[in-house]
């Protein structure tokens, strides 16, 4: 029992870090969008998007995915304490980020005359991006610290590079556009990658490591799985930008623009509201999971734990969403945004599933089963797309809503039947109650304001709201004891306070 409780505690943890990690990088990301409209206007951010999208294209194809693969190795090499096997597998990692670092600078350099056509439609900015090559070095080494300190679950440390890179980056990118305007675009975008390789380092020597005496020839091959799983992620990255490519263009030319900005608004609304506890678990779940995946009964019991309290966070975070949607249309975007309100509604519904999924897919990355992994995003993606063209075909908008509804309880069937099949592994009890009674409070809200209409929906949705707080603060108090939490939380902020 008091093992559950500790485990209950660092997944609680890590999230609550992470939920104000991604809240804090969301603001500063606010900040600097405000900065750029005033220093460098629409024109200024058109440039700086436009280069960012075409780097960001080369970042996906030349990092192999091996910042996140590798996450699974190295977990799992820290879990077992065996100091020989953290080493080599550091070594390796370190070593294919430098390739993945090098590959990105000579696929830029080799497409900067193409980028340029395809971006500016012509050759002006072909040194442009030749000089934003730099940016991979800076990015491939600060995302390797980053991954070893996600691996080893230095959790605080993380967080804490995550701010300060913000910060940093924000602090040096102002200056530059405040003197050199429009000008300073390729600038600020190299100066803010270097600014945030340097606060990663100060947090580099956080993770103690040994130099494994490896040739370039044992680095090849043993690197190899971390690099087919790395290429499996980017793969999936790819289709999934496909196909929102594909449906965005199937809305544009069989509906309407104005029913496209709705459903990107209202997309970009759910994804910000709830994405922070998705990025927060995921932070710690995967190292986490990948170190236990070899003990069956550790790995299982962890799983059903995470999607307890996936659900019970999200109880709270998505009743006071669709309690509060036609508020935060109008103070996020504007009153001519509202008729996106069905369809927010309907898509948080299916946020409770879509959390299981989640929780349900990394057992294959973990296991690294990547043919499996990829096969089953695949056939997920499928499902995604061909449930969301068939419903905005009948259903209009609000059939994007009720499809992600029903996609999402399709993918959840079918992933259970492949995990049970796979790897003998079902939800207890617990995460099927506690699935219960999220949609059941989201329904009760939605009931609401279809019978009663607004304003009077207010009245009940705020009954369910704090019922649903009531319960849910009741839940995790079960799992592991709130006053003591607050208590632990109260004795350091005081012996802070005191030093």
């Amino acid at each position: 029992m008091e093992t559950k409780t500790t485990n209950y505690k660092s997944i609680f943890k890590a999230t609550s870090i992470f939920g104000g990690v991604q809240v804090f990088n969301i603001l500063i990301t606010l900040i600097r969008g405000k900065a750029l409209a005033i220093l460098i206007g629409t024109a200024g951010m058109g440039l700086n998007g436009l280069f960012m999208s075409g780097l960001n294209l080369i970042k996906t194809l030349s990092s192999l995915g091996i910042a996140e693969s590798a996450i699974r190795d190295l977990s799992k090499a820290h879990a077992s304490d065996d100091r020989e096997l953290m080493a080599k597998t550091t070594t390796i990692f370190n070593r294919w980020i430098w390739i993945t670092a090098a590959l990105g600078i000579v696929l830029t350099i080799s497409f900067a005359p193409l980028l340029s056509q395809f971006s500016f439609s012509s050759k002006k900015h072909t040194l442009s991006y030749m000089l934003l090559s730099l940016t991979f070095i800076f990015a491939a080494l600060t995302g390797g610290i980053y991954a070893m300190l996600r691996a080893t679950r230095q959790i605080k440390y993380l967080a804490q590079a995550n701010v300060l890179g913000g910060v940093v980056g924000l602090i040096v990118a102002l200056p530059i556009f405040y003197f050199y305007g429009i000008q300073g675009v390729i600038p600020a975008i190299i100066a803010t990658s270097f600014g945030t390789y340097v606060v990663s380092l100060a947090f580099r020597n956080k993770i103690k490591f040994e130099k494994a005496a490896l040739t370039w020839s044992q680095t090849w091959n043993q690197g190899k799985p971390m690099v087919v799983l790395g290429l499996s992620l980017t793969v999936i990255s790819l289709l999934t930008a496909a196909v929102t490519f594909v449906l965005n263009g199937y809305i544009s030319k069989t509906g309407t623009l104005h029913d496209l900005g709705l459903y990107n608004a209202g997309l970009a609304i759910v994804d910000g509201y709830v994405g922070m506890v998705f990025t927060a678990m995921a932070t710690d779940y995967f190292p986490r999971l990948s170190g236990v995946i070899g003990d069956e009964k550790k790995w299982k019991q962890l799983v059903n734990e995470q999607a307890e309290l996936v659900l019970i966070i999200l109880s709270m975070v998505l009743v006071l969403l669709i309690s509060t949607t036609p508020l935060l249309i109008r103070v996020l975007l504007s009153k001519e945004f509202l008729a996106a309100k069905e369809f927010i509604f309907w898509s948080v519904l299916s946020i409770p599933l879509k959390g299981l999924v989640w929780v349900l897919g990394y057992i294959i990355l973990a296991k690294g089963d990547n043919k499996l992994f990829l096969t089953v995003e695949v056939i997920a993606n499928l499902i995604v797309l061909t449930l969301n063209i068939v419903f905005y075909k009948y259903l209009g908008l609000n059939g994007l809503g009720i499809s992600m509804l029903v996609s999402y309880f399709v993918s959840i069937i079918f992933m259970l039947t492949i995990l049970r099949s796979k790897y003998d592994f079902s939800f207890n009890k617990e995460v099927y109650r506690l699935l219960f009674v999220a949609l059941t409070a989201l329904s009760l809200c939605l009931a609401s304001i279809k019978i009663l209409g607004y304003p009077n929906a207010y009245l009940a949705e705020a009954v369910i709201v704090i019922l649903t707080m009531i319960y849910s603060i009741r839940e995790l108090n079960k799992r592991m004891n709130l006053k003591e939490v607050v208590s632990n939380i109260k004795a350091k902020i005081s012996k802070r306070s005191g030093n």
